[in-house]
């Protein structure tokens, strides 16, 4: 069964960015922010107390079944052209994730073709669809185009096939219809987060609170909001329109955003709540890098749960000082080439300097990386292990040491998820085999095996040991990285 609170993960994406200085929660004023939503999106004859937020998303959002998660986009924006461009550019990256999902999953042949041709059929028309007149008033998205209608077989295919599993050869974990809303503006971003905060009374505090000014995702249950735009990086939060192009750095940039969430919702869908949670964003990391062929994002993939597991999808060991977890850092020297090589060469030369400065004998000299202060003056090292139920309960650096650390663990496991499918067998094709049976065995057995032990059962090897004297696939990782 789902916790009640999905979210659960929005209180640790949220705790993200208050490490240094909390949030404080009264400064933006949510409620306002809620009324100003409701002023300009009544529903008639409804008071905004009686309406729910999916009868928002229904009223007032138009709706493109995209594989297996419903995409809701405002309807409002869908005279503005440039609006236009980013929602078909979104809808592109989750059409995207679901073609790469094919082929990580180990989707059955005889229905691949088939899903491909349909996926290509859909890219192609949003790469020249213009939106016509009245598209403000679709209720379906794809309505608002001129052919649009033509869509409906292939669309329907690919959501029947995907949220029944036919086109994956399994059945997905997930009973629920996973959605994603688009905002496509830091004031929409920041509205939803008061009318929805005004929805959930008992989880108020979690949107109501100044730190999603620097956030681009938050959610309930199934729901995840995605902005479209990434806050300035001093936000003013006496003006709250203010965003930045996610192009404006990366030319993917909205793309890799957006990819990343949609890989992470797939893991939702297929697997609920089995897979490891670390691993889960790693996913949605890698995704990013394997279609873009990079990944330098501002999110921080977030995970679902303020508890221990939670946390460890971020920093490994468990909770940090005060329950407190550290903004990312879009400037950390462990993006150094944003993810091209997918972190090699950044996580080779951090554990070059943890072999100097941490390793005491020369059986350690893989196991420890160096770790940089907030103001670049000090060091000091970590060692593995950092990935499985050993690396609960580690003892975590200094505060001053936690942003650096929760970059590189960021690298780490995406690294670490890149080196499983394309490194860890002697040719690269039974690699991606062998991550295919994994993941379909975590669909299969579901919550009636642990993760862990099914890792055991596909590599004859366990994830991790306590102290990595023994074999087991993160010592692999690190002789391999070290070697390369």
């Amino acid at each position: 069964m789902r916790p009640a609170h999905r979210f659960s993960w929005l209180s640790c994406t949220l705790l993200l960015v208050g490490l240094v200085s909390p949030a404080r929660a009264d400064e933006v004023d949510f409620a306002a922010l809620a009324k100003e939503f409701f002023e300009r999106h009544p529903l008639e004859g409804r008071a905004p107390a009686e309406v729910s937020f999916e009868d928002v998303l229904e009223s007032h959002y138009a709706l493109a079944q995209v594989g297996a998660i419903d995409v809701r986009i405002p309807r409002e924006f869908l005279a503005d052209k440039g609006r236009v461009e980013d929602f078909k550019d979104s809808l592109a990256a989750v059409l995207a994730t679901h073609q790469l999902w094919l082929d990580w999953i180990g989707a059955p042949a005889s229905v691949v073709a088939a899903a491909r041709a349909d996926i290509a059929d859909v890219l192609k028309f949003l790469k020249t669809a213009k939106a016509g007149v009245g598209a403000a008033k679709c209720e379906r998205f794809f309505d608002a185009f001129a052919g649009g209608a033509s869509l409906a077989p292939a669309l329907d295919r690919l959501r029947v096939g995907f949220r029944s599993g036919t086109m994956l050869g399994l059945t997905p974990l997930s009973m629920r219809t996973q959605v994603l809303v688009l905002a496509p503006t830091r004031e929409h971003f920041l509205q939803l987060a008061g009318v929805l905060g005004q929805r959930q009374e008992g989880a108020r505090s979690l949107y109501w609170n100044d730190g999603l000014a620097t956030w681009t995702e938050f959610g309930w249950q199934e729901t995840q909001v995605i902005a479209l735009q990434y806050p300035p990086i001093k936000p003013n939060l006496k003006n709250l329109s203010e965003g930045v192009a996610m192009d404006s750095r990366e030319p993917t940039g909205l793309l890799q955003n957006v990819a990343q969430r949609a890989a992470v919702t797939l893991c939702w869908h297929t697997f609920g709540h089995a897979l490891d949670a670390a691993f889960e964003t790693a996913i949605g990391q890698v995704a990013v890098i394997d279609l873009y062929g990079e990944n330098n994002t501002r999110s921080g993939g977030s995970g679902r749960s303020n508890s221990t597991d939670g946390f460890t999808a971020f920093i490994p060991g468990g909770r940090s000082e005060g329950g407190l977890l550290p903004p990312n850092n879009s400037e950390s020297l462990w993006r150094e080439g944003g993810g091209k090589d997918y972190f090699v060469k950044v996580l080779q030369e951090g554990q070059k300097s943890g072999a100097k400065g941490g390793a005491k004998t020369k059986d350690e000299r893989l196991l420890f990386f160096q770790l940089r202060s907030d103001d670049t003056s000090k060091r000091t090292f970590v060692r593995a292990p950092f990935l499985g139920s050993v690396a609960q309960g580690k003892e975590l650096p200094a505060r001053e040491f936690l942003t650096d650390y929760l970059e590189f663990f960021r690298a780490y496991k995406s690294c670490f998820l890149h080196w499983l499918r394309e490194q860890s067998a002697p040719q690269p094709a039974e690699s991606r085999a062998k991550f295919a049976q994994l993941l379909r065995q975590v669909a299969e057995a579901g919550s009636a095996v642990g993760f862990e032990e099914l890792v055991s059962e596909v590599y004859s090897v366990p994830l991790s040991g306590v102290d990595l004297t023994q074999d087991g696939l993160e010592r692999r990782f690190l002789a391999w990285l070290a070697a390369q």
